[in-house]
């Protein structure tokens, strides 16, 4: 499960996560993707924010 919460980004973002996650509210992001997906994604995000904010947040299988 991924978590993904944008703040103040450009709405082509938006709209371009969209295709891989599900918007629940304003700019939360949720889904079921792989970690290559979620690393590109996050390249993604991280190449077009500009002066906006973002986190992620994805469980691990580790301790």
């Amino acid at each position: 499960m991924v978590v993904v919460v944008l703040t103040a980004c450009p709405l082509g973002l938006r709209g371009d996560l969209t295709r891989w996650l599900l918007e629940i509210a304003s700019g939360v992001f949720v889904g079921q993707v792989t970690a290559r997906v979620r690393d590109r994604l996050w390249e993604r995000i991280t190449g077009q924010i500009r002066t906006g904010k973002a986190i992620m947040v994805y469980s691990a299988r580790n301790e």
